[in-house]
């Protein structure tokens, strides 16, 4: 009887270990080689991105625009083949060890982003905008610029003055340098000394976050880490490790990375040849052409869209966190949909709900607030933790002998983060209480944006509303005042790093955690992430402006979002706010001095509490603590990480088809094959992963090499 309960497959103690993530030995620390690379490769992508992302391929594959860091997993590629596939056939010298690798691959996948759409993008149009998109019509020189600080933006001469021979930074990014002009670098340095303080601060913020929530989400609640996961396959077997095999040796491995790398080639030729046939990946047209009959017209829009690295992204995550991605999406979300649309007239379809004000915020206003309970039931739920290192940190209980950063030390840099960033934002005219509330929903949004990431893999999702958008509809603009409102967009609009999706506190959890899973010490990966970020910040500004400037008919003609549509786009309604509310309060004073009230039909939105949002938002964090709490009750409780999804859409709208695809695959694997037959067919999915990362690569090469734009996206978006 007792040999019946043995029967069957049985995990090898290396497959055991390493889906714990608790292999055994001591903590080491990378060697020279590693750090050389390490900052190399940092130093290269800083220099290169901008020129890739604006001069390549501006209107094709994007670099930055997702989480996915195709560069870092190329670079890793080549190191591994490189030096410990070839170079160390001659010496073991030229060996990388996996703590190696797993400090190249950290600082590279955290720097990714950051020098375009992750940051410099967005900090261009916002410093530059103002001024660069001003003029006598749209009357930005009498209610916009004055409220912003002229140290934050480099000085033009009038709006009126056109023909002024004198420096405009702002107007020439936008639209090219003229002849016989340099670059005005000494106009552009000054205020972004000033916001790379308030960059120190935020970044500390986050670092000090991170290491205070790891252990908490690493240990105790096991998320999957997928982005750590990739890397620390892909070096598998390369340090002797008993019972594994090289990733690279594997035929499965390489079966993934051909199918993929085969796909994207086949549809990259249709660039240079009109008559190729693609394979369609995006059905973009199911609701033009057969949602039309009611009531299914109002499901609009419904997208089918197939990433391969996507499905393999799905492999590594748990199935109920997977299913709920796009069933919350798909089922509850298009049936909510149709009762409102139908059962309370509110709109026609789902574009209506795209929006932030009144009954068009219904969904995202949820999300949002499914995404805030989701992060203080995170936090409840480390408070044992939390007040342990507390205690620590204040010599009440000793530490615990780690390599890992002191608890004082962690503890002090969040002070520091939160209170000089709280004081920066007084310094930019911001009241102090407005500016502790918009820097407490800056943390709090970036730890739901990277508990998303760590715990479902989603590498594409955005918070439609930033700080500043959320305390207006929440408090009303009136009510955060005229220079308060624009410091806090600023600021909000720069520090959320495109929409939350590209925040430096996501990487940095991925790199910890592959720290956890390669025996890197913490120390050195935080010294090393901190060297990558000196090195972009440093390097990227000025890569990402020599390209601005040197690009016939600037950056503005490359019809680019982040630089033709959204400075414009936020600037007028900032400043259509502005005066709305200076209206209101000349219409106050006029009835003040009649001792009556101004009557309700003339108060202006900017005035007006949103109670619709506010309640909705409500509802929403309800809604996800109840759901939370049966999780703990009701074992087949369904897992609601979906359902915060709904803060913005448009990602979900993307790929839901994917995460169906991934989930789908992965539960078939697993009914009939078992965890022994999961684990086999893993090299494959990361094979997914590699080889559009590679597909990437090779056809920006091609481009660049053949002068051919690039038309066919390999990016989410």
């Amino acid at each position: 009887m007792g040999s019946a309960h043995r029967k069957g497959p049985r995990f090898k103690e290396a497959d055991r270990a390493r889906l714990q993530g608790l292999e055994s030995g001591a903590n080491t620390g990378p060697t020279l080689r590693g750090w050389l690379i390490g900052l190399f490769s940092c130093g290269l992508m800083s220099l290169l991105i901008p020129f890739i992302e604006y001069r390549i391929a501006p209107q094709g594959t994007r670099l930055t625009l997702n989480l996915l860091p195709v560069s870092s997993v190329f670079i890793l590629m080549g190191c591994i083949f490189c030096f410990n596939l070839v170079l160390a056939r001659l010496s073991t010298f030229f060996t990388l060890t996996r703590q190696d690798l797993a400090l190249i691959f950290a600082m590279t996948m955290l720097i990714n982003p950051l020098p375009a759409c992750g940051f410099f993008s967005y900090y261009a149009g916002e410093v530059l905008g103002p001024v660069g998109y001003a003029s006598p019509d749209n009357k930005w020189e009498e209610n916009l610029l004055p409220r912003i600080p002229q140290e934050l933006r480099p000085v033009d001469p009038s709006i009126a003055l056109k023909d002024t021979k004198d420096e405009q930074p702002s107007k020439w990014f936008f639209n090219g340098l003229p002849e016989r002009q340099a670059i005005p670098w000494a106009a552009l340095l000054k205020p972004y000394a000033y916001w790379c303080v308030a960059l120190v601060f935020v970044l500390a913020m986050l670092f000090a976050a991170c290491l205070l929530l790891h252990r908490q989400w690493s240990e105790r609640e096991r998320l999957s880490f997928p982005m750590a996961q990739i890397p620390e396959l892909m070096m598998s077997g390369l340090g002797g490790e008993r019972g594994q095999k090289p990733f690279f040796h594997s035929r499965l491995a390489w079966w993934g990375i051909g199918i993929v790398f085969a796909l994207h080639s086949w549809n990259a030729l249709a660039d240079y040849s009109g008559l190729w046939p693609p394979i369609p990946l995006r059905i973009d047209n199911i609701d033009r052409d057969y949602l039309t009959e009611e009531p299914w017209r109002h499901l609009n829009p419904v997208y089918m869209c197939i990433y391969p690295s996507v499905i393999g992204i799905m492999y590594l995550i748990s199935l109920e966190v997977s299913f709920s991605l796009w069933f919350f999406f798909i089922v509850v979300l298009k049936i909510c949909l149709l009762i409102a649309v139908k059962g309370f007239g509110m709109g026609q379809d789902q574009w209506f709900f795209a929006a932030l004000e009144g009954q068009q915020s219904v969904f995202t206003a949820q999300g949002t607030g499914a995404c805030f309970a989701m992060v203080l039931v995170s936090l409840f739920m480390a408070r044992a933790l939390l007040w342990r290192s507390l205690k620590q940190a204040l010599g009440l209980a000793p530490s615990d002998p780690a390599d890992g950063i002191s608890p004082r030390a962690t503890w002090l840099a969040l002070l520091i983060g939160y209170g000089g960033s709280v004081l920066w934002l007084c310094w930019a005219g911001v009241t102090w209480y407005w500016a502790a509330a918009g820097v407490l929903i800056l943390l709090m949004t970036v730890l739901g944006i990277a508990r998303l990431v760590a715990e479902g893999g989603v590498f594409f999702l955005q918070m439609q509303a930033n700080p500043a958008e959320n305390l207006a509809g929440w408090f009303t603009p009136q009510a955060l005042g005229p220079q308060n409102l624009v410091s806090l967009s600023l600021w909000s609009r720069i520090f959320v790093f495109d929409w939350y999706r590209s925040n430096p506190a996501i990487n940095i959890f991925s790199a910890l955690q592959l720290a956890t899973l390669t025996r890197l010490r913490t120390r050195p990966l935080v010294c090393g992430l901190i060297a990558a970020l000196v090195l972009v910040f440093s390097i990227s500004f000025f890569s990402l402006h020599y390209v601005a400037y040197k690009t016939d008919g600037g950056l503005r003609g490359l019809n680019t979002w982040e630089f033709n549509s959204q400075p414009p786009s936020e600037f007028t309604g900032l400043n259509a706010k502005l005066e709305h509310m200076a209206a209101f309060e000349e219409k106050k004073k006029k009835f003040a001095e009649k001792d009556e009230e101004v009557p309700l039909e003339d108060v202006p939105n900017e005035a007006r509490l949103d109670t619709t949002r506010l309640w909705w938002t409500a509802i929403g964090a309800i809604v996800m603590t109840f759901f939370l709490f049966m999780r703990t009750r009701v074992l087949w409780w369904p897992h609601p990480i979906g359902y915060v999804m709904w803060m913005c859409v448009w990602p979900i709208m993307r790929m839901w088809f994917s995460y169906f695809l991934g989930w789908g695959i992965k539960a078939l694997i697993v009914k009939f094959g078992g965890q022994k037959v999961y684990l086999e067919w893993r090299p494959f999915f990361i094979g997914l992963i590699v080889g559009e990362a590679l597909a990437v690569i090779f056809w920006l090469l091609m481009d660049f090499l053949t002068h051919t734009a690039m038309h066919y996206p390999m990016h989410y978006n």
